[in-house]
Formats: C-alpha cells, structure tokens, sequence
C-alpha cells in the first residue's frame, strides 16, 4: 500500500515495470466500472497525489480513473534527468496497456502534462480532455533529457504557436475543459490563447478561469471546497458528456 493510500475511498495501487524500474499508481475505482480515464501530473515537486481529491471524486460519482507517477517523482524510482517528454508518452501507454484500459481513453493533465495528453491524441483517441493549466514545447524539446539542456531550450522559446502539441489539439474531435489560474505567471498568455484557438475540431471547448488562482491549481483548489466542487462538476459533465 503506498503512503498515504487505503482502501477506504476505493484505492488499489499498482506497480508496472518500465526500463527495469517500478512505475507507482493508483486507480480510483468506482464499483462496476472499468477506469475510463488517465491522470497526468506535470513535473517538477508535483506527482499523482495532488489528483487524489478529484478522483476520488469522480470514483464516487461512478466514473473510475487512473493516476501514476511519472519516472523520477513520487513514488516511481529512477531520475527525471534519465527521460524526456516522448519518454513520459511512453509511460502513460505502458500504464494503459498494463491495466488493459479499453481505448478510447480520456485524459486530465496538469501543466506539462498537457503537452504529454496532446501527444497522446492519435494513440488514445480520447473522447475528453481536461488540462489544467497546460504547457506546450517546441519541437526541439522532444528531443533531449529533462536537465540544463531541456530548460535552455524553454528559455529559448519565444514562438510556441508551432509546438507539436498544437498540431495534434488540431486533430481532436472530442470535448475539451480548460482550467486556468488567471494569476499564472508560468504558462505564457500565448499557449492558453493556442490551446483554446487551436482545438479547432472539437466537439465543444469550455474555459475555466480562476481568479486569485497561480499555477499551482490542484493545491489552490484542496482549500478551496467551494471552488473546487465547481471544477470537479465541471471534470465529470466532461468526462461524461452530460453537458
């Protein structure tokens, strides 16, 4: 049982092997129901933990749904500094496919965790995406370790209207919930205009703007109940399709 887990709130943990190393999860499971969606947190200090209240959430409202630790935070071993942004969409398809999730799978993500969901479109084809406060990254960045050499070429970046991420949020089809701190001083204003311009097929786009919310929204919101009842509504109807 992994710290700070039980069985209580209908929390299973699991472990998958990836590149020798244990990968750590969680599904939140509602009775009856396969998990349907995919929790990803971003980097940095952050890990599946700050999701633990919004799908615990849902798992009572009868949706079920999986978080894990990316390589390197939380609970998962190894160094962020071994992977990358491809890496981390690698990951995720290794959760889905040791679980068995049937496709399509939805997606929350937080931060750069966005862009992982983004590259994940084509493979998952998910019927929603919920992305609080989403990165974006040029293309250069797929290609090189999480270090010096992944934050020079961010501070590089001066244009993210190409950023792989965009050219995939192109080809979604299905509904589309952005959750945004209107005192985020991480994402620049350019990448969320990109993400809600750019999902130019989906079935519906929703804006969610918090004010006196930063970056950091899933803590901002656990002291928040009213707030967060709101957003976590908003998550299931999404998710669900009910409006």
């Amino acid at each position: 049982m992994s710290a700070g887990e039980g069985q209580s709130a209908g929390r299973r943990p699991f472990q998958l092997p990836f590149r020798d190393l244990p990968l750590r999860g969680t599904v939140h499971a509602s009775a009856g129901d396969a998990p349907r969606t995919l929790a990803l947190h971003g980097g940095g200090a952050s890990s599946r933990l700050g999701y633990q209240p919004l799908l615990d959430f849902l798992a009572g409202q009868g949706h079920s749904s999986v978080a894990f630790d990316f390589m390197g935070q939380g609970e998962s071993m190894g160094r962020m500094a071994d992977s990358g942004l491809r890496d981390r969409a690698q990951q995720a398809l290794a959760v889905v496919d040791f679980l068995q999730m049937p496709r399509p799978v939805s997606l929350i993500a937080s931060s750069m965790g966005g862009h992982i969901a983004c590259s994940l479109i084509d493979a998952l084809a998910p019927p929603a995406l919920v992305l609080y406060c989403p990165a974006a990254y040029e293309a250069a960045a797929l290609e090189v370790p999480f270090g010096p050499a992944f934050q020079q070429v961010i501070r590089a970046t001066s244009d993210f209207a190409a950023s792989p991420a965009f050219d995939a949020l192109e080809r979604f089809e299905g509904r589309l919930l952005l959750v945004l701190g209107a005192e985020d001083a991480v994402i620049p204003r350019q990448v969320e205009d990109q993400y809600i311009r750019r999902a130019r097929k989906a079935r519906s786009v929703e804006v969610l703007r918090l004010d006196g919310a930063a970056h950091h929204l899933h803590a901002w919101l656990k002291d928040r109940p009213v707030e967060f009842a709101h957003v976590a509504q908003r998550v299931l109807a999404i998710l669900e399709g009910t409006g």
